[in-house]
């Protein structure tokens, strides 16, 4: 449902393994809460390639921040000349330094 303008997503090394660690750390507990989870970082993915400028600006200059509905999480971005690039997943109650 991506639009031809919008830019393909890439994920950081650092981003990816704590999406991972988080996904795989909730399974553990609730396979199905996991799958919600997912679902809502897509969308929410969906969201940021249709207006890469709907997250707000993050600390770090060029980054943007979105939190993931219903989730806990925070997804930073920058978006790039042809790309979107994850920088950072994280708990919104996590205390993040620059």
């Amino acid at each position: 449902m991506h639009g031809a303008a919008s830019k393909p997503l890439e994920w950081t090394r650092r981003a990816a393994q704590a999406y991972n660690a988080t996904l795989a750390r909730v399974a553990e507990d609730d396979p199905l809460t996991a799958l919600l989870m997912r679902e809502r970082v897509e969308r929410a993915l969906s969201l940021i390639q249709l207006q890469p400028s709907i997250g707000t600006p993050a600390l770090r200059r060029g980054e943007r921040r979105f939190p993931v509905r219903n989730t806990g999480h925070v997804i930073n971005y920058r978006v790039l000349r042809h790309a979107i690039r994850i920088v950072l997943w994280y708990r919104a109650r996590q205390h993040m330094r620059a």
